[in-house]
Order: C-alpha cells, then structure tokens, then sequence
C-alpha cells in the first residue's frame, strides 16, 4: 500500500482520458491516419497534413509532391499578402465615408 490517498492516485488516469476525448473530437467521424512514435504519443500522419495544406490552396487537382506542394503554397502566401497590400492602398486612396464610421 502507498502512503498516498487514492484520490491522488486517480488524478493522472483522469487527465490522459481527457486527452484522449480530446483528441477524439479533433478526428469527428472520419478516421485519422495516425503513427505511433515518442514512447507511445500518436500523432496525426504526415500524409494527412500535406493533403489537409494541398485542399487550402487552390490548385491543380491530383498528385503532387511534397516539394511542389510547399512551393505553391508560398507562392500563394506572397499572392495572398500582395492582395492585403492592395486593398489596404484601395481604402487609403478612396477613404471611408465620416458617416459609416463606427465608434
């Protein structure tokens, strides 16, 4: 027997059930493809990171490989940080009116 309550025996069961709730939740109802590394920690697979970034970006539908995927997506952060400069430039040029400003 320990010189410990039980209660204090408890506690750490509780916490790994709620991580993995947790991380139930983040899966839904589609099964995730998980790998099992770091001394039992499971982790979302690679693969399903890069098809997760290959459906932010707009591009060619099919195959592509992890280094032109990396590409196109910087290529469409430079694009998308051209498009915030332009319309910040818009509403500097054009102003807004004093009577749809908000306080």
């Amino acid at each position: 027997m320990s010189s410990r309550p039980r209660s204090l025996l408890r506690t750490p069961r509780r916490k790994r059930s709620l991580r993995r709730q947790s991380r139930s939740r983040l899966c839904g109802a589609r099964k995730c493809l998980r790998n099992v590394v770091n001394g039992g920690r499971v982790q979302m697979g690679i693969s399903e990171k890069l098809e997760t970034l290959k459906n932010l970006i707009p591009a060619r539908q099919g195959e592509m490989k992890a280094d032109r995927l990396f590409k196109e997506t910087a290529e469409y952060i430079v694009f998308l940080r051209a498009q915030v400069q332009i319309l910040q430039r818009l509403i500097d040029f054009y102003g807004t009116d004093e009577k749809q400003k908000v306080v």
